[in-house]
């Protein structure tokens, strides 16, 4: 596959690999959203990393088939960044995959749900807050074995969007939108660094209890505005 993808600069370690199928200068807003990937995981995380080897897709087909995943995967990340430059989302993609790409630079490598939740946090994805995903993990919460372990992306399709909205849950449940206990979270789980350090969270274990779970999720359904 390297050998058809074309090669373009963009500057440090990071080399960005183009599908062939793709229009001519389609890496110039991929390098726009990289770049803007870049500034805001610092300023979300005050983190920065080595740039990655990127590979643009022409199609999620091709996409899956380089790989592991599920049919609905249109980006991930595996030590460099995969991402479908044709999906509607794709600056979001971005920057999701490149904080995994930091946090996993500075050495938090899991668990699985406080990858993904910070991720979406920085991405400031929202999706998930709609009330029949939110409410069938407010009954029925994945253990939290699952989330530590699991890789989400190779999940079957249901599976890993109930993956996602607990994992974005957790964080926005344990952070409650406060800087300094994001860092704490961060510094927890093995991220290195002046900048992980803050207040320490909650136990995540306490958290999924079913009381202080359901209200947990009952809090964030308020605050999307969703019915219970």
């Amino acid at each position: 596959m390297l050998s058809r993808f074309h090669q373009e600069d963009w500057g440090g370690a990071g080399r960005l690999y183009v599908d062939p199928r793709l229009p001519d200068g389609t890496h110039l807003p991929l390098l726009h959203h990289l770049d803007q990937a870049e500034r805001e995981v610092f300023v979300q995380l005050n983190l920065e990393a080595q740039r990655p080897d990127v590979f643009a897709y022409f199609d999620a087909e091709l996409l899956v088939a380089a790989a592991c995943t599920n049919g609905d995967v249109v980006a991930y990340y595996d030590g460099a960044m995969h991402v479908v430059m044709t999906h509607a989302d794709v600056q979001t993609s971005v920057l999701h995959e490149y904080t995994h790409h930091v946090l996993m630079s500075h050495g938090m490598l899991g668990p699985t749900w406080v990858q993904e939740g910070i991720a979406m946090h920085v991405a400031r994805e929202a999706w998930w807050l709609e009330p029949n995903w939110l409410g069938r993990i407010r009954e029925d919460p994945m253990p939290l074995e699952v989330m530590e372990q699991a890789i989400p992306y190779t999940l079957p399709s249901e599976d890993a969007v109930l993956f996602y909205v607990q994992a974005a849950s957790m964080v926005e449940c344990l952070v409650r939108g406060e800087r300094a206990r994001l860092r704490g979270l961060m510094a927890a789980m093995g991220a290195a660094g002046e900048a992980a350090q803050g207040e320490l969270p909650d136990d995540p274990s306490q958290l999924l209890e079913p009381a202080a779970w359901q209200g947990c999720i009952d809090g964030l359904s308020r605050r999307a505005g969703a019915p219970r």
